[in-house]
């Protein structure tokens, strides 16, 4: 049941924002009592604090797994954020054109002052930790050969962050594919500015094309 209520009160955070959400509308979509909701959490500014402590879990599994993982490129790595972004825009959007938010971090933004000091600093180091993520993953593929030795790590980490920092935000503005053409354009300049020519390994994620990817098409 916590799983649930946690799941519910995150999707309704994210549409609706963290003011806007009763322990009534949690144990409504949960088809439970506001009481339940108390004896499992208390009040509402416990149960905001584990749903942001998961979000924070989950992400730094993601991150190991996308971008300190062996074996894959940049161009791979950049591909499979864009995808992860995709299937989470698709969770609150029936199309492509969709506008609503999707992202829990880029929500909250805005309602700063709802959320403990804790859990601002775990957004912060959230995002310090993608971006020391970010930086392993650029130092491999100049390792591996894909990147040449002089690639500046630092620009090319900042090319790649604000697109997972601002992705809701630009999808709100522009819809998807305004978003994953942005993340295929950073991953061709930075191939094109800092790249070898080095053959990328067969069985390779989807990348999307030159361009815009059929999926967003």
């Amino acid at each position: 049941m916590k799983a649930q209520i946690k799941k519910a009160a995150r999707d309704l955070f994210i549409q609706r924002g963290i003011s806007d959400v009763s322990y009534g509308d949690i144990a409504e979509v949960v088809n439970t009592t506001r009481a339940n909701l108390h004896y499992h959490f208390g009040n509402k500014s416990v149960l905001i604090e584990e749903v942001f402590q998961e979000t924070f879990d989950d992400l730094e599994a993601q991150f190991q797994e996308v971008w300190a993982r062996p074996g894959l490129t940049l161009a791979e790595r950049i591909a499979l954020v864009a995808r992860d972004c995709e299937r989470r825009f698709r969770e609150f959007n029936d199309t492509d054109r969709g506008r609503n938010p999707w992202s829990l971090s880029a929500r909250v933004r805005f309602e700063k002052h709802l959320i403990s000091e804790r859990t601002q600093e775990g957004i912060s180091e959230m995002s310090r930790h993608f971006e020391d993520y970010v930086a392993h993953a650029v130092k491999l593929a100049i390792g591996n050969g894909e990147l040449r030795p002089d690639t500046p790590v630092r620009h090319v980490v900042m090319l790649i962050t604000p697109l997972w920092y601002f992705g809701s935000l630009l999808t709100q503005h522009s819809g998807l594919k305004k978003l994953l053409d942005h993340y295929w354009a950073v991953r061709d300049i930075v191939a094109a500015a800092y790249g070898t020519g080095a053959p990328e390994p067969d069985g390779s994620p989807d990348r999307g094309p030159k361009g815009v990817p059929d999926q967003a098409a």
